[in-house]
């Protein structure tokens, strides 16, 4: 593994080709739709996502300090030792962006090392935004010009569904994928996304009713390229969610620190399997 430790401190015009195993592949694919990458991975590995998220708390635990170096160290060591054991690692934008521009290179080195593992990038921005702008995150994180790409992202549709129509555009061209929240795994989002429309469904439950219409409306493939984000934390709430988004992918986060557990997912989405 340590093989691909240069992608972390090499000057960008120093560093070499990355290998091309038949891992690798998986990632530099792209005529290949997202879904069809990870469902790959996932039975070869495990369908696990790892969240990279670099807290200054975090870094403080592993005895690094709080500034690029130690955000590097940390990235690094994550990557090295998860990144070849599963389908999709997830960094979360905002512990880099605090750093600045020197927060963003690891970014992109961290991107750059978990494809040389043949792992996909999950960018967990969690962007929205309306016309010019929705473009501008779609391209920022999705973009082949992008120094971050990555092979999905997460969305906010609090400005509405539609309004994220051109980052979808861009996912489809570019064999990407997205995960928009639907039910998140924090309590603060229960007065929302559980609020009642007139019509009686909940916010969440308006919001997977309409990405299953978007995902059939766009592709044939029985899996699209609009995933949803689940909490693990909200059990049967989110399962029944669950059973409203026959044609996405599920990002299902919250285990560990959020206080679900294997057992929980196992459980709850043991009928969603192969979707997970």
């Amino acid at each position: 593994m340590a093989r691909y430790t240069h992608l972390f401190s090499a000057p960008r015009r120093a560093r070499v080709g990355i290998p091309r195993s038949r891992a690798v592949c998986y990632r530099t694919a792209m005529t290949l739709p997202f879904s069809q990458r990870f469902l790959a991975l996932a039975k070869e590995r495990s369908p696990l996502c790892v969240g990279i998220d670099p807290s200054a708390e975090a870094l403080k635990g592993w005895g690094l300090p709080d500034d690029a170096a130690g955000l590097r160290a940390f990235c690094q060591g994550l990557v090295e030792t998860c990144a070849p054991l599963v389908a999709s690692v997830k960094p979360q934008s905002a512990f880099f962006e605090r750093h600045g521009p020197a927060g963003l290179e690891v970014l992109r080195q961290t991107v750059e090392a978990a494809t040389a593992h043949g792992t996909l990038v999950i960018v967990d921005a969690k962007r929205g935004d309306i016309g010019s702008t929705a473009v501008a995150y779609g391209e920022a994180f999705l973009g082949p010009r992008s120094p971050f790409r990555g092979d999905a992202m997460t969305l906010s549709a609090y400005l509405g569904l539609g309004s994220l129509a051109p980052i979808f555009e861009i996912a489809r061209r570019e064999g990407a994928g997205v995960f928009v929240v639907i039910r998140s795994s924090n309590p603060e989002g229960s007065e929302l996304q559980r609020a009642r429309l007139p019509d009686g469904r909940s916010v969440a439950e308006c919001l997977a009713d309409e990405i299953t219409v978007a995902n059939a409306a766009a592709s044939s493939d029985e899996l699209g390229c609009i995933g949803a984000v689940l909490g693990a934390t909200q059990g049967a709430e989110a399962a029944e969610l669950a059973k409203r988004l026959p044609h996405s992918l599920l990002l299902v986060p919250g285990i560990g620190a959020q206080g679900a557990t294997i057992a929980d997912v196992r459980r709850d989405f043991a009928r969603h399997y192969g979707r997970v």
